[in-house]
């Protein structure tokens, strides 16, 4: 996760190289989970990952770089609390809908 999260800095998910790094920052998020089920979701899960950040910059810029996130996400994972990644990722999920209704305009 922490080499993911290196190789999204220089970038940010407005570039390939970029989005290559998130989609790996989430693939290991899920296979450390070591649920099965879930796992088998990765490339769906990076699809989607993938296309609503291109969706999303076909406008106007992205409205924010979603790095600060990924990295309270990985600090929470790393501390070992049990509550705390859950509540990470929730709010990095919102803040990605967020995003996608501001780019769709809704």
């Amino acid at each position: 996760m922490g080499a993911a999260l290196d190789g999204m800095a220089p970038h940010g998910p407005a570039v390939p190289a970029g989005r290559v790094a998130d989609q790996a920052f989430h693939h290991a998020i899920l296979e450390a989970t070591g649920n099965a089920p879930l796992i088998a979701l990765s490339s769906s899960i990076a699809a989607s990952v993938t296309w609503t950040t291109i969706h999303k910059q076909r406008r106007r810029a992205l409205p924010r770089d979603p790095l600060s996130e990924h990295r309270a996400l990985h600090e929470a994972i790393v501390s070992g609390d049990a509550a705390l990644p859950r509540a990470r990722m929730t709010e990095l999920i919102r803040l990605a809908l967020a995003d996608t209704e501001l780019a769709m305009g809704a």
